[in-house]
């Protein structure tokens, strides 16, 4: 299939066809675990496009810092009602750029973690300067995880998350990742009350718990081993919040770290952003 793809890109077509058929090829990529290859047809396509876009290396604590600084500069002063108002991304190259971004989103963190603060940034850059499109939503707030997170800045991650879900309020802003309203949340339920952000919840820990037990109970009567792994991984998550055997949680998470290190798979990655340390 990836060759009848390459193929009809080398062709002498318009710019909307050649990203409908390149965002294809990521997502394809991407569904059979070809996450490398993925990343580098979305980050050629934005090149392209003559749009900014990271090297595939690891960033330096310089660089996201700088860039960190240059996104609370185009922040400063602005509400989370201010953002949602913003105006609606009329440029179809930024529309198309901030789409390949929302892809990068999802499979940098497996590759290279360093880079995913890089791609959010440039995707709320591109909000801010440009205007809101179906993928800002998921950009602020993914910037609210960030400050919540590593940037240790739990009032003003809330306020992207309140930003995130003012946009989805707008028509036209949903995208195909955010059908559920809240989707993402912050849940208070941690040690010293630390604020977390799990995707696509909006609910209290004990229905999240129901609900990824029931998923995983699917997962495996469909046989789907690495799915039913990624579920596991955030259910032993949301019970480490919820002060349920900790430390079982903790070996849990261990075990598949461990287990993915040995058979080099992507899931170490995954355990990684959901350890909550």
């Amino acid at each position: 299939m990836n060759e009848l793809i390459d193929e009809v890109l080398s062709k002498d077509i318009d710019t909307k066809e050649k990203y409908r058929i390149s965002e294809i090829k990521v997502k394809s990529l991407l569904t059979v675990g070809k996450v490398n290859e993925s990343i580098n047809t979305a980050l050629d396509f934005n090149r392209q496009l003559g749009l900014p876009a990271p090297q595939k290396k690891a960033a330096s604590k310089f660089t996201i810092i700088r860039e960190y600084i240059r996104v609370k500069k185009l922040l400063k002063g602005k509400t989370a009602e201010d953002i949602a108002h913003l105006p609606e991304l009329d440029d179809e190259l930024f529309e198309m750029g901030q789409r390949m971004n929302e892809h990068l989103a999802t499979s940098v963190y497996l590759v290279e973690p360093t880079m995913y603060p890089l791609i959010i940034f440039q995707s709320v850059t591109t909000s801010l300067k440009h205007g809101l499109n179906s993928s800002s939503s998921p950009a602020f707030a993914r910037l609210g995880m960030l400050l919540c997170g590593p940037f240790g800045k739990p009032h003003e991650g809330l306020e992207m998350a309140k930003a995130a879900e003012l946009i989805l309020e707008r028509p036209g802003m949903r995208s195909s990742t955010s059908n559920t309203p809240g989707y993402y949340c912050t849940i208070t339920e941690g040690v010293s009350g630390r604020m977390y952000y799990l995707f696509f919840t909006g609910r209290t820990l004990d229905s999240i718990q129901k609900e990824l037990e029931a998923a995983a109970n699917v997962m495996t009567q469909l046989k789907q081993e690495e799915n039913k792994l990624k579920i596991t991984i955030l259910l032993s998550s949301v019970k480490k919040l919820r002060g349920l055997d900790p430390d079982a949680s903790d070996k849990m998470l261990d075990s598949i770290l461990a287990s993915a290190a040995e058979t080099r798979n992507n899931l170490s990655a995954y355990v990684n952003v959901m350890k909550l340390e």
